[in-house]
């Protein structure tokens, strides 16, 4: 009978413990695999809404957004494509647009004259400057929040960039219908926004909703106008408009 001594029993043991962790190895990847895929694999649903607006003089729904927070996890925000809100006969395009933390906003002027897009809001407060017609600037917006924009030449020009930590949004056409669509089963928080309502009038609609496995439905949103009150925005020093603006 041989002995097996020196060099031939230390390669021996060496690949039996590189046997072993790959063992290890595949057993940890197996582990993991469930729980890497679990939010992957939840089936992907449909929540739809109606806008209904009261004390309202406008015949046009659109522009209202909802989004769902999920209660539990951290979705992945796509956050890589860039946005644009186009400066256009003296409006902003689209005038309420929805971004989510980390993206960027472009604002191309497709006018023939200049422009000067600006917010002073807390969530986001930038002043992009006097630039001509065929030219764009852009923003990243890093916190969320409603963030007001204007132009420092045209005081008729507003316009929204609502930053969202969730993907999961959607906004309502000229019959006030919304579709949020891919959202997985789960617990959510509903919330709500349109620039002629109240702030408390918004929060109280906000509600906690589960999305099953037939989606959800929330219904009719009654969001009331009655005690909203406009003001004029200031310039992006704080004061006021030239009382002969250009038109």
């Amino acid at each position: 009978m041989s002995m097996i001594v020196g060099s031939d029993a230390q390669r021996i043991d060496s690949g039996r413990c590189k046997k072993d962790l790959i063992l290890l190895l595949m057993l940890f990847v197996l582990l993991l695999l469930p729980a890497a895929t679990s939010n992957s694999a939840l089936p992907l649903e449909t929540v739809s809404a109606t806008i209904s607006l009261i004390n309202s003089k406008a015949d046009d729904f659109s522009n209202v957004a909802i989004w769902l927070e999920p209660l539990s996890g951290k979705p992945r925000l796509a956050n890589d494509e860039r946005l644009s809100m186009h400066q256009r006969v003296k409006e902003f395009f689209p005038h309420v647009l929805i971004a989510t933390v980390g993206q960027q906003v472009d604002f191309p002027n497709d006018d023939p004259f200049q422009h000067n897009v600006f917010s002073s809001s807390e969530v986001k407060k930038f002043d992009l400057g006097i630039f001509q017609s065929g030219q764009s600037r852009g923003v990243m917006f890093t916190r969320p929040g409603i963030v007001p924009i204007y132009c420092n030449i045209h005081p008729q020009m507003e316009g929204f960039v609502i930053v969202l930590q969730t993907p999961f949004y959607g906004l309502s056409d000229e019959k006030g219908d919304i579709q949020i669509k891919n959202v997985p089963q789960g617990s959510y928080r509903f919330r709500v926004w349109h620039e002629m309502a109240k702030s408390e009038t918004l929060e109280n609609l906000s509600k906690q909703i589960m999305v099953g496995n037939s989606g959800a439905n929330l219904g009719a949103i009654k969001i009331d106008e009655g005690d909203f009150v406009p003001l004029p925005h200031k310039d992006k020093e704080g004061g006021d408009y030239n009382p002969y603006p250009i038109k």
